[in-house]
């Protein structure tokens, strides 16, 4: 008897001790988001506060760069949390609004609509920034059921480790620092950035063959509004003023029946320029995709009267507890911003405008734009990897690095740059007469994702261009082909080459990298 006693204590002990080392492990290897890719510790910086906030916003960038919970605060007495991450999915959004209600029942919800444009699970990096912060429940699994991609699996969310197990040679400091407590990266959600830079050579809207939403979108932006109605929770849509990526017309059309079939208020902040009084030479730090604290700020200030009309909110600045934690943050706030004014005042320019001035330093020499062509300058005997596009003498293979293209492309008509959602780094797009191209970063080097014809002067390679009928399309390039979202798709060799067809004619064609969906 004893000794199957002493066999069951030491049993139990070896299990507690590997229990203890497996939860240090893990601490250890996840990733603390502390000075690099701040935003994926936003999630979990929301359990830390006092669960009173009258308003939360949930939702993508749109939400955590472009509105100031302390001006609400500040100038209309709305206590408000913005639960957002980056590339925010709207199946995300419902499962944190579901995990909030956890803990508050809010008056009001906010949600930005911009993420109504994607209809499958994105990138596992996105995943991990929103659903690793998440305190464990049935929300939680909900999100990772929904958002998992198909080369991820549930129990490597519910045991981090053995996903970041491969850390063990990028650990440095911090993740001894910061292994149990983090540092604040936001304020009440929102991320502070005080840099200018204007919004210049933003790119159009490309052609789309379908422009409606998906029916995951509809499924649950409906349970969305059903939870708030249920809870008895005002939930208001809104559109952030952000330029890029691109919001078409059709979009605004089916929020705008979305909202009046709903009874919702929406709130379209890119056709409220005047009314906010933004600027957007002023007013954005990263040419137009998010405000800068100046631009958040008014913007802010418009939301907050409309929240004090049109809903049922209340002023609480006469509430002294809420008062002296508001007064701790507007500290905190306003240090914030002036060692980011001291920061950036110091430099000549900012790191994003050096990025700028090295990614075009490829392009800025002075060549006579090339003649067109019509596509029957390849050559045969080479062996191009997928479809190629010829431009003069400029052969371009998706994938390919694109410093060596586009230095025989000469100088684009316009450049724009965008954080990447797929990689670490910036996309990049350069502007042609009769083309768009766009390339992705891996580790210091460029590499081409798309070309898109804008005019029918220029053809494939095969000879086929806008304007010419959908069976040339079919006899050139064969009926091996997938068709999806309206849109007839040739695959080769990590690349794709796609047409849309309307009345009977090509009206786009635009080549993919098909690294994007890997």
């Amino acid at each position: 008897m004893k000794e199957k006693k002493q066999i069951i204590i030491k049993v139990f002990t070896s299990g507690f001790i590997i229990f203890i080392s497996l939860y240090f492990l893990q601490r250890l290897l996840l990733p603390k988001y502390a000075s690099e890719i701040v935003e994926g510790a936003m999630i979990a910086e929301y359990y830390q506060e006092e669960k009173n906030h009258d308003v939360i916003f949930i939702g993508d960038c749109e939400v955590y760069e472009n509105f100031s919970p302390q001006v609400l605060w500040d100038d209309f007495g709305i206590n408000s949390y913005i639960r957002g991450s980056a590339q925010q999915l709207i199946w995300q959004s419902y499962y944190i609004l579901e995990d909030t209600l956890r803990y508050e029942i809010p008056k009001v919800v906010i949600f930005n609509v911009q993420s109504m444009q994607f209809d499958k699970p994105d990138k596992e990096a996105y995943n991990r920034m929103t659903i690793d912060g998440m305190r464990w429940s049935l929300s939680k699994l909900g999100a990772i059921e929904a958002s998992m991609t198909d080369k991820e699996s549930c129990l490597e969310y519910i045991f981090p480790a053995l996903r970041y197990h491969s850390r063990w040679n990028d650990i440095t400091s911090e993740d001894w620092e910061y292994m149990f407590d983090t540092p604040r990266v936001s304020h009440n959600g929102y991320y502070m950035r005080v840099d200018t830079k204007a919004a210049k050579d933003v790119p159009e809207g490309k052609p789309l063959a379908d422009y409606r939403f998906g029916e995951v979108d509809y499924e649950y932006l409906d349970r969305l509004t059903k939870l708030c109605k249920v809870n008895n929770i005002e939930l208001i849509l809104i559109k952030a003023p952000s330029l890029y990526p691109y919001w078409y017309g059709q979009w605004e059309k089916q929020i705008e029946n979305y909202a009046k079939e709903n009874e919702l208020l929406y709130i379209n902040f890119l056709e409220l320029t005047e009314e906010t009084g933004l600027n957007f030479d002023t007013d954005t730090y990263d040419g137009g995709l998010h405000m800068n604290l100046s631009g958040a700020e008014k913007i802010t200030r418009y939301l907050g009267e409309i929240l004090m009309q049109e809903t049922k909110l209340e002023d609480r600045r006469d509430e002294d507890s809420l008062t002296v934690m508001w007064d701790k943050k507007r500290e905190r706030y306003k240090a914030d911003r002036e060692e980011q004014y001291r920061e950036f005042e110091n430099r000549e320019d900012t790191a994003q405008s050096e990025i700028e001035m090295t990614a075009k330093k490829a392009v800025d020499e002075k060549t006579e734009e090339p003649a067109m062509q019509d596509g029957g300058g390849i050559e045969k005997e080479k062996d191009y990897k997928g479809y190629v596009f010829i431009y003069h003498d400029a052969v371009i293979e998706i994938n390919a690095e694109a410093a060596p293209i586009l230095k025989k492309l000469g100088k684009s008509n316009s450049y724009f740059e965008a954080a990447s959602c797929a990689f670490n780094g910036l996309d990049k797009m350069y502007t042609y007469n009769s083309f768009e191209l766009d390339t992705y970063p891996v580790d210091d080097k460029d590499y081409v994702s798309m070309i898109l014809f804008k005019d029918d002067s220029i053809s494939t390679a095969e000879g086929v261009g806008i304007g010419d009928p959908a069976e040339k399309v079919t006899e050139i390039y064969g009926g091996d082909l997938i068709k999806g979202n309206g849109m007839s798709v040739y695959e080769k060799d990590g690349m794709k080459l796609c047409f849309i067809v309307e009345e009977g004619n090509v009206s786009s064609i635009e080549y993919q990298t098909a690294v994007l969906d890997d």
